[in-house]
């Protein structure tokens, strides 16, 4: 029987059965990827309520209006915990748009497409890593796009964050207090070179005599002058039970040295709430984590698409809240039809300042949407909300041709128990001329060795 109506409450019990059931398949209507495979639209996977704030809210709020603090206790139970709070008690507004549904413009083309095309091709060895079933190295693109675990779900996400070959980001970092006023303002370049799952730069699917390697993460402060030339260099196994090497060059010092595994729950420069392990929400290796649990599905309000602000200097996005009417990044958010929300615990790191972390994932993308970390006596410590977008709006795109730049725009990373916020934005160009790029194969002469740390902060 096909029903061309749906009572209240209908999605409600749908996901919450399917939560206490521990089914992980997406799609409401249809199976996700079914529909996906079609024409790239998911909306036929998913009543017409689960696709419009309008329609889940029965008119109270519709897309083009505010999310603010008189009426966000009509979504409450659909926006993640911090957005509520930042809301509706500390001058936190949020601009509602439309829901996305073409998954083109949730993700890389080309990883939209490498995922179609490898489906069914992944298999686990012993340890759970993933290999092709030739035992090469994993293709390129989603390994895990109908996952079955919440630990599928971490893994297809980790083995490519950034979704590209190369990533080269110039960013921004504002470290704040708790009113909102800034304490720091550091300027830096964070790039992901993956030497496997390539799509775009020969040799692909993977350079052959780095085949054990997963990703090669670089950073380095260009600004202020007291930290710049101060870098950091991670170097992935492939193998997810390993430890990255972590590197680091302090001028000062004028020496690289190699950190402890532990200093990746640590802050790398004054004042920010940035550790190592929140980037991209699942910053270590995923079997270095465990107890993975699906704790919830569900539609969520969140920054899925539609952030970039490209017509702005620097793309510099607006600010709003707290004292100084700067503590947040003005975003846009919308109706994310379905998400999966998965626990996980840093079981190999006994001296983890986390007790785990709770993320929440777009269920069509395997993105991740925004993140809670849990001190060690399980009380809410930590946000992490990340913002995405094609860089293509009416008024141009970004790169110049080709297809649209996807990525994401920026990051909110509060500290709730000391009220401190950092902010994170993607931007055209920081301090010392270092300009974000795309699979630029220079990336890794030029920067993915200690040597090469050594030779930029000199």
């Amino acid at each position: 029987m096909h029903l061309l109506k749906y009572t209240d409450g209908w999605t409600r019990r749908h996901f919450l059965e399917h939560t206490a059931k521990g089914i992980v398949a997406a799609g409401v209507l249809a199976p996700l990827w079914d529909i996906i495979g079609k024409d790239g639209d998911c909306s036929a996977a998913y009543p017409p309520e689960l696709l419009s704030i309008e329609q889940y809210t029965k008119g109270k709020l519709k897309a083009g209006q505010e999310l603010n603090a008189n009426n966000v206790d009509l979504v409450k139970d659909i926006v993640d915990p911090f957005t509520y709070l930042q809301v509706k008690n500390d001058g936190r507004v949020v601009d509602l748009v439309e829901s996305s549904t073409d998954i083109y413009k949730l993700n890389p083309r080309n990883y939209i497409d490498a995922t179609l095309k490898n489906a069914g091709k992944a298999v686990t060895d012993a340890k759970g890593n993933v290999y092709t079933n030739t035992g090469d190295p994993w293709l390129g693109g989603n390994p895990f796009p109908k996952p079955q675990t919440a630990q599928e779900i971490c893994m297809g996400h980790t083995m490519n964050w950034g979704r590209h070959d190369v990533t080269f980001y110039a960013v921004e970092e504002w470290d704040m207090n708790s009113a909102g006023q800034e304490q720091y303002h550091y300027q830096l370049i964070y790039s992901e070179y993956a030497p496997v799952g390539r799509l775009v730069l020969e040799p692909k699917p993977f350079i052959p005599q780095y085949k054990d390697k997963l990703r090669f993460n670089p950073l380095m402060l260009t600004y202020p002058t007291d930290w710049a030339g101060s870098a950091f260099l991670n170097i992935w196994p492939y193998d997810q039970t390993q430890f990255p090497v972590f590197y680091g060059y302090l001028p000062q010092f004028k020496r690289v040295r190699t950190f402890p595994t532990d200093q990746r729950f640590d802050p790398l420069w004054p004042g920010s709430n940035f550790f190592i392990t929140d980037a991209w929400m699942t910053g270590d290796p995923i079997m270095t984590w465990g107890n993975y649990k699906l704790v919830g599905k569900g539609p969520l309000i969140a920054a899925a698409s539609q952030c970039w602000d490209g017509d702005q200097p620097n793309w510099y996005h607006k600010r709003i809240g707290g004292k100084s009417g700067k503590k947040f990044f003005r975003c846009r958010m919308e109706l994310v039809p379905e998400v999966y929300i998965v626990d996980l615990e840093p079981v190999k790191y006994p001296r983890s300042p986390y007790s785990r972390k709770r993320i929440w994932f777009d269920a069509r993308t395997l993105t991740p949407l925004t993140m809670c970390a849990y001190d060690r006596q399980g009380k809410v410590w930590k946000q992490w909300e990340g913002a995405f977008d094609v860089y293509k709006k009416p008024y141009g795109q970004w790169p110049d041709s080709g297809d649209p730049y996807w990525s994401w725009t920026h990051v909110i990373n509060q500290d709730f128990q000391s009220g401190t916020i950092t902010l994170f934005q993607q931007v055209r160009e920081c301090y010392g001329g270092f300009k974000t790029s795309v699979d630029d194969p220079k990336v890794f002469e030029e920067w993915c060795s200690p040597e090469a740390l050594k030779s930029h902060g000199a």
